[in-house]
């Protein structure tokens, strides 16, 4: 259960449920939207504007509110090439948490505020403590309202004893032959990649179980059609060459093929199970009508449906 999570009770498992996880199984699958990369660590003498990491202790933090409640908490962060200035936004609970004389990984944006290059709004953790939010390549979640990517990494964090344990899905051949990742290292890498290239493994271990499945659901498919028995339609050469003869166009070579491979299939007692792919345009439907056509004549029923109200 969720609520077996740290700092998972009844209200934010609620909150958990409109993102559409509504058990562990769906928070080791609810994948990040995007990644911060705030992994390489620079002293501060050398940071310029954007995403950055410093590892630095942290000075000076005050809080005061201003202009229309809104409370504002300034530090200074030193190591030994440099100082910067840090704000938080809304953070009343920055000032008591900070403590002096330790070694923190601060990574934000680095940027001007108010004619000064400050650190805004970052995240802070003890280098002593395992990084989650700062120093690494961070993962960013869907959110909702009182739930943030932050909260979210704390909660899949709880959960990696979950994952480590998720079974294997692929034949261990299927992994070796493709050097594939094992699957509890991918998820666990999804959420907390070391780099960027651990995560591009994790990726394409996850995607290749998906489009496997696909793939081995549509064989199997495939061979319990093939099991079943079907009605034969026979091909009525005049009957296609009549509806072909009172159409505004002439059929294109490509039109003409896929009818006739239709209707070789329709001959057979198994069921044709077909897709026609095309662009707009290019005569799917003619070619369904010629199919259905086919079957009406000779006394079957047909159910031609069309997605738009146009094309009906």
């Amino acid at each position: 259960m969720l609520e077996d999570l740290k700092g998972v009770g009844e209200a934010v498992a609620k909150k958990l449920n409109i993102l559409g996880v509504k058990t562990l199984a769906d928070l080791v699958e609810f994948f990040p939207r995007r990644y911060d990369d705030y992994s390489a660590v620079m002293p501060i003498a050398k940071i310029k504007p954007g995403p950055v990491t410093i590892q630095a202790v942290i000075k000076q933090a005050k809080g005061r509110y201003v202009r229309r409640g809104m409370h504002i908490t300034e530090a200074v962060a030193s190591d030994a090439t440099g100082s910067v200035r840090i704000v938080w936004f809304n953070q009343p609970y920055r000032e008591g948490s900070l403590k002096g004389n330790q070694d923190y990984f601060i990574s934000g944006q680095f940027e001007l505020s108010r004619q000064h290059l400050t650190l805004l709004n970052p995240s802070v953790e003890l280098v002593s403590d395992f990084p989650v939010n700062t120093a690494r390549i961070v993962p960013v979640y869907r959110e909702t309202k009182g739930l943030t990517s932050r909260q979210i990494r704390t909660f899949i964090r709880e959960a990696a004893g979950y994952i480590k344990r998720s079974p294997e899905t692929l034949p261990s051949w299927i992994i070796e032959a493709h050097k594939l990742m094992p699957r509890a290292e991918a998820l666990l890498a999804m959420h907390f990649p070391e780099n960027g290239k651990q995560l591009e493994r994790a990726k394409r271990r996850l995607g290749f179980e998906e489009v496997f499945s696909l793939t081995l659901a549509s064989l199997l498919n495939k061979y319990e059609l093939l099991a079943d028995t079907a009605l034969a339609i026979p091909f009525k050469p005049e009957l296609a060459q009549q509806f072909v003869a009172h159409l505004p166009f002439t059929l294109t070579d490509a039109q003409r093929a896929v009818v006739w491979q239709c209707y070789q299939d329709m001959q057979k007692t198994h069921p044709m199970n077909r897709l026609v792919e095309g662009d707009v345009g290019s005569g799917k439907t003619v070619v369904a009508a010629m199919v259905a056509l086919m079957a009406m004549e000779q006394g079957y029923q047909v159910a031609f449906m069309a997605p738009t109200e146009l094309l009906a």
